[in-house]
Formats: structure tokens, sequence, C-alpha cells
């Protein structure tokens, strides 16, 4: 018997899973693809304190967000990395007072703060490669921390394992049946599980899971809101960000991605549906018109490498302005018989204090230590690694991206490394077969997808007479595994 039953694999379902686990309680995680798979891993990939929060003046929500970011940043030195948000002056839109106002209380919040605060900067004299219209004089520049997501769930999945937790890939709740003081939950593969309490942190699903699967009535409701991103080849030099305001009093970034790319988004697009989200041409075209409106040098369809897109689950709170709905999270905990936890919003950022309080709303159902831990013990694997313990037997290049991905696992990824000559079959450029068997055998990778956009992020340019051979490696290690 369980004690909790997490459905859902995405950053709050891992978070609540690691911190259940942690205080001693018996867990088990349901998933029905890859960890990551849905809108975890198509974020703007920033850990952020809402800075447009403040302008429908959701204080407490950005106090939480800017002290969470700290805490991240802590917890997982390797996967974050501090970036600076250059936002030109547009004189007709904000006043200069407003924003100074705003970058003021940015910068104060969240108490104490690491980052470097907030400044006024030229944009002709302080950039050397500066991409905007000299038109733009003025600007500001503030913090804010860049993220690898899929990697930050892995991460807590992997911490979640590790204490005891079992985590079910590729496997779907099918049934449910609600006993008094307890659930059994069937799964695809007509598996059991019997558990005390169910939890449903399964984002974008979470009103059909309630009611389709759970047979649980709800009077909450969601607002679907599809955010879409462009991949283009890199506009400037430089580490710094640019955070630009539009005429509709939205805004859209322009962020250093991967080395040789720059992330363009997000779209705020309300859809009905949350299977398979598809950037929309006139998605395409807002975000091309918006970044063009600020550059010297106007980029086009043409220049687009890679788009993706991912449906963000936002709690109704009855606002026309889909831009202006709260980005917050709320609980709906129902007791009838055996307790059910349902999980409405929430943002990649508020993900562990999240699940902190989550655990605090199953105290009232469950006997739950008063535990409170997840704010200081480092994330397995997110600790940066200096050893190089290839030398010279790699490119410098893929040394780089081991270095970034893996951490001090990056020991483990060698040893595999060793046992086939020269690192086995080369699959493309920088990338060989070892990589490969340790991506499925330490980072529970099952398919092509996993491993090129939710592991590596080679899938941006990835060959595609390739994908038949990885396909092929990916199988071998795969049998390999449910052998032993």
């Amino acid at each position: 018997m369980q004690d909790l039953l997490i459905i859902g694999g995405g950053i709050n379902g891992v978070g609540i899973a690691r911190d259940a686990v942690g205080r001693g309680l018996k867990v088990t995680l349901v998933e029905k693809g890859d960890l990551a798979s849905q809108t975890s891993s198509w974020s703007t990939k920033l850990i952020h304190g809402g800075i447009r929060y403040l302008e429908n003046y959701e204080f407490k929500l950005v106090r939480e967000s800017l002290k969470e970011r700290e805490v991240i940043k802590s917890i997982a030195p390797q996967i974050t990395k501090p970036i600076r948000f250059v936002m030109p002056h547009v004189s007709n839109l904000r006043p200069s007072w407003m924003i100074r106002i705003g970058l003021f209380l940015y910068d104060r919040l969240g108490g104490m703060i690491t980052l470097p605060k907030s400044r006024y900067v030229s944009l002709i004299r302080d950039y050397v490669d500066n991409p905007i219209k000299e038109e733009f004089k003025k600007g500001y520049e503030y913090s804010d921390l860049q993220v690898d997501d899929s990697r930050l769930v892995l991460l807590n999945a992997q911490d979640a394992i590790s204490r005891g937790a079992k985590i079910i890939t590729n496997n779907s709740v099918v049934e449910t049946k609600r006993n008094n003081d307890f659930w059994e939950i069937k799964l695809s593969d007509s598996s059991i599980i019997k558990c005390k309490v169910l939890v449903n942190a399964t984002g974008p699903f979470v009103v059909d899971v309630l009611k389709n699967i759970c047979h649980v009535n709800t009077n909450k409701s969601l607002r679907l809101v599809q955010g879409s991103h462009l991949i283009v080849n890199k506009i400037y030099d430089g580490n710094h960000a640019y955070i630009l305001q539009l005429s509709d009093k939205r805004i859209v970034f322009m962020i250093p991605f991967h080395e040789k790319y720059t992330l363009i988004g997000t779209t705020d697009k309300e859809v009905n549906t949350y299977e398979y989200p598809k950037i929309s041409i006139e998605e395409i075209n807002y975000l091309l018109d918006s970044v063009n409106s600020f550059l010297k040098v106007k980029i086009s369809k043409d220049d687009i490498i890679w788009t993706y897109s991912g449906v963000r689950p936002l709690v109704d709170d009855k606002k026309e302005n889909v831009s202006k709905v709260t980005r917050d999270y709320e609980f709906e905990l129902d007791k009838s018989k055996a307790p059910i936890l349902s999980i409405f919003g929430g943002k990649l950022t508020t993900y562990r204090i999240l699940a902190e309080h989550a655990l605090d709303k199953l105290s009232e159902v469950l006997d739950v230590p008063n535990k409170k831990w997840t704010d200081s013990e480092i994330l397995p694997r997110a600790t940066i690694n200096t050893k190089d313990y290839f030398n010279d037997q790699i490119p410098v290049e893929m040394k780089k991206r081991f270095s970034k991905n893996y951490g001090s696992n990056n020991k483990t990824l060698f040893e595999y490394f060793k046992k086939l000559p020269k690192g086995g079959e080369k699959i493309c450029e920088n990338f060989f077969e070892f990589e490969v068997a340790y991506l499925v055998e330490h980072e529970m990778a099952t398919t092509t997808e996993d491993i090129l956009f939710r592991r590596t992020k080679l899938g941006i340019d990835f060959p595609k007479d390739k994908l038949l051979l990885l396909d092929k490696i990916i199988k071998k290690y795969s049998k390999e595994s449910s052998v032993r």
C-alpha cells in the first residue's frame, strides 16, 4: 500500500514525489509518456520572478517566485545560469518612472538576492554588438536565471528514486476504483497499485483526469494557453537577453540558446485542446513582427531553424485578457472518501514551494512528517563538475556539453565510453553510441524524442537520415536493460 500515487511526470508531479519520499512517505509516480514530455519541457527555459506580473499587482506571486529563484539557483547550480535581461525603453508604452519603480520592487521583493541588481543602460554605448535599432537609445537591465527545464524534471525524479520512490513512465492510469479509505489504480500494463491518497498533477489534463478517470466532480476550470517559440541562428553576440515591450502590452524575449541560437518567444494563444500543440502561422508572424519592430536587420521565416509549443494550464480567474490571467496555483482536496488532491496552475519557477504547500495540504488527510527539507538539499548530479575524465579523447565541444548536461555524473558517462572502442558507433558529429547507452540505462530515455529533445537538445539540427540508426541503438540498450 502506497501513501501517495501521483499521476503526472511533469515538474509539479516529480517535485511532490521528491518532497514526499524525503519525508518518509511511500510514493509511486505514474507518467503516460516520458518525464517532462508535455508542458514542462516546452517552456521559455527561465526561472524568473515574473517582472510583468507586477502590472497585475500580483506582489505575492512575484515575491514567492523571486525567493524560489534563489533556492533553485542554490540547489541546481549545474543546470541554471544567471542571465541579464535588457529592456529597451519604449516611451509611449510605459514611462521611465514606472519601469524604475517596477525594477526597484523586483530587486527587493524577494529578500536576500544574490543576482546583480537592475541598472539604467545606454543601448548605444554599453553593448558592442547591439542588434536594436538606433531609435531605441536607452534601456534597463535586470537579472533572472536560465534553466534546462526537462533536466530539472529529470533530476527531481532521479533524487526521488534514490530516496525510495517508484517512478513509472510510458504507462498510463486507465481505471480507478475509490474505496472508503484507499484507491485501486489500474495501469495500461494491467498492473494494480493501491494507495491511501491520489495526487492529480497532470497539468493541462487535470480536469479531464479528475472527471473521466477518477470520476470526481469539480467546479474549478483551467484556461489552456499555448506558448510558442522560434529558434533561429544567433542574432547577436553576448550572453545577455532582450525583453521587448510591445504595443499590445505583451512582451517577447530574445534569449541566447545553446551558444549557436537565439530563442524567441513566447505567445499567449488560448486553445481548446492540450494534445500535440503546434505553432500556428499567426504565432510565427506575431513573433517575427514583434522582434523585427526592434531589430536593425530583420529576420524572416527562412531564418527559422526549429519551433516548439507548449500548453500552459492557467487557473481560470475569469479575466478577459489571457495575458493577465494569473500564473499562480491552487489546490483542490476532495476528502469525501479516499482523498484526492488536484493541482491547478503553477509555473516552473515555483514548483518546489508548490510541492511543499501540497504536502501541507495533504497533512489534512495523511500523517505527513513536518520536515521541510527541499530548499537546502542540492539535486543529484546538479553539482558543477570541473574534472576532465576524457582528456583529449573527445572534442572540446562534446566535453563542454557533457559538463553542462551531466554535471558530476560525467564520471559514469566516461565509464560507458571506456566500455566501447572509441565510444562505439558514431551517430553524427559529436554524438556517439556510448552516450545513448548511458541515457537509456541511467536517464530513463526510451525514444529518439526523449534523447534528442529532452536529454540532449541535439534534435534542433539533428540529421534526419540518422534517426533510424539512433532508434536502432536505443532499442539495443533497452533490450539489454530489460534482460538485466
